[in-house]
């Protein structure tokens, strides 16, 4: 679709563009909600740059984890050529992994700042279904995450480096985008009265690890890992949805 832009002069990724953007638009949200939580400004700030730093280097070991075993697959292709190694294994980042840093962003934020790491949950996770859906979004410009071919839903990409170009793919980026969308509002809706933090994370996290099991199945692109007979995202889906069920029941019972 659109892998780049120009901007006084100069070309720019639009899938990095996006991101920035994304975070920007996130952050803003979060501080909607930060006074409620007794967060000034600066405390603001400090958790912003703490959950994306997190969010980087989460999701990039993620990708460089992934990637690996292809690098040894193919690595005759790769031997001798260090910077065309570093590029493929650093060359992106996998949500899930992203997710796991942000997260503990948070909690190293909370730690080091003194703040409650439940406050700290409660005005920052609704701003992640926003953040990763602005993301996907900049995916589907870059021709990346595509899905399986389809003459009659599918989107022919023109000038993408990673997808194949003029070939109709199903655009599982803004289906991703749209359900990301849809979980914003709902826990937007959900935490506007006082949450247990593991509520809050399992509402989040429940639906997208479902939805995102699903998507996967609807995934065209050769990059994203195995696990047994499942994708990366489809195994660590599995495990998600199963934590949250756990926690939630054990917290049930733990009430009683």
């Amino acid at each position: 679709m659109f892998p780049d832009f120009a901007l006084f002069g100069r070309v720019y990724p639009t899938y990095q563009a996006v991101g920035l953007a994304a975070l920007i638009i996130g952050a803003a949200v979060a501080a909607l909600r930060a006074k409620r939580f007794g967060l000034k400004d600066l405390d603001l700030i400090m958790c912003a740059v703490f959950a994306s730093v997190g969010l980087v280097i989460g999701g990039v070991i993620l990708h460089v984890l992934v990637q690996m075993s292809r690098l040894v697959q193919h690595w005759d292709f790769f031997a001798g050529d260090l910077l065309r190694i570093v590029s493929f294994l650093f060359g992106g980042m996998v949500f899930y992994g992203g997710l796991f840093g942000a997260v503990f962003g948070l909690w190293a934020f909370s730690k080091m700042f003194k703040q409650n790491f439940g406050n700290v949950v409660h005005f920052a996770i609704p701003a992640f279904p926003l953040i990763h859906g602005i993301m996907r979004l900049g995916c589907f410009a870059a021709g990346c995450c595509y899905g399986i071919e389809h003459s009659a839903l599918g989107i022919a990409f023109s000038r993408s480096t990673v997808a194949p170009n003029n070939i109709p793919f199903l655009p599982v980026p803004l289906y991703e985008s749209a359900m990301n969308f849809i979980i914003f509002i709902a826990i937007w809706q959900f935490s506007k009265k006082e949450r247990k933090p593991l509520h809050l994370l399992c509402f989040y996290a429940l639906p997208y690890a479902i939805g995102r099991f699903a998507l996967e199945f609807l995934r065209g692109d050769v990059a994203r890992g195995a696990v047994f007979v499942m994708s990366t995202s489809q195994f660590i889906s599995i495990l998600i949805i199963i934590a949250c069920v756990v926690a939630l029941i054990y917290d049930k019972r733990k009430t009683f």
